[in-house]
């Protein structure tokens, strides 16, 4: 016999309720002006998990996963809001490829926790007081950024093995795509870097 419809909402009530503790915390659903990435945050997370279990093989079929998807959606994901895609994407690039390198485990945990907090809120990597862009919102030359980021350097304190090579990655991207006269995308990574070394 059918539920009514009335035992049916009553069971669909209390399921959350007795499951809540088993959910990981990816099953989150994450939506902003890009529509619904939790799909791929869980993919990026699952990444992450095999990196602490130290399995670079699994890891590195996850991330490709995650590439696979994120390329798919890469037209109708841009249409909606290029910048925040624009930060995503450098993320993105900065996560495989640690993973795909072999990079310590902690570089590509730190890598993958960035584009996880790229996917739960687009463009915000930046928030933290480093400045990428002048007064009307366009970024700044990248051969500025890559100053700042070198008088950063100059003043942190000493960094550990695994933030030194993290942090050499990213200036690597951004001064690929700084001779590329992509400024928007060097300056992210330039910025990050800056964020990492916490000067």
């Amino acid at each position: 016999m059918r539920l009514s419809h009335f035992a049916l909402a009553a069971c669909l009530f209390t399921l959350p309720i007795a499951g809540a503790a088993t959910f990981p915390a990816s099953a989150a659903v994450t939506v902003s002006e890009l529509g619904d990435l939790s799909a791929m945050h869980t993919i990026v997370a699952d990444t992450q998990a095999l990196v602490a279990a130290k399995d670079p093989a699994g890891a590195k079929a996850k991330i490709a996963e995650f590439e696979t998807a994120w390329d798919n959606a890469a037209n109708d994901l841009r249409g909606r809001n290029a910048e925040k895609w624009d930060a995503i994407d450098a993320a993105s690039d900065a996560a495989l490829d640690a993973v795909r390198a072999d990079a310590p485990a902690a570089t590509s945990d730190m890598a993958l926790t960035t584009l996880l907090a790229q996917l739960d809120n687009p463009g915000a990597a930046n928030a933290a007081g480093v400045v990428t862009t002048d007064t009307s919102g366009k970024p700044l030359p990248c051969e500025d950024m890559l100053a700042k980021y070198r008088a950063a350097q100059a003043k942190a304190a000493s960094l550990d093995d695994a933030t030194r090579t993290k942090a050499a990655a990213l200036e690597a991207k951004g001064l690929e795509r700084c001779n590329a006269d992509d400024d928007k995308r060097a300056d992210d990574f330039f910025g990050q870097a800056i964020q990492l070394i916490g000067a």
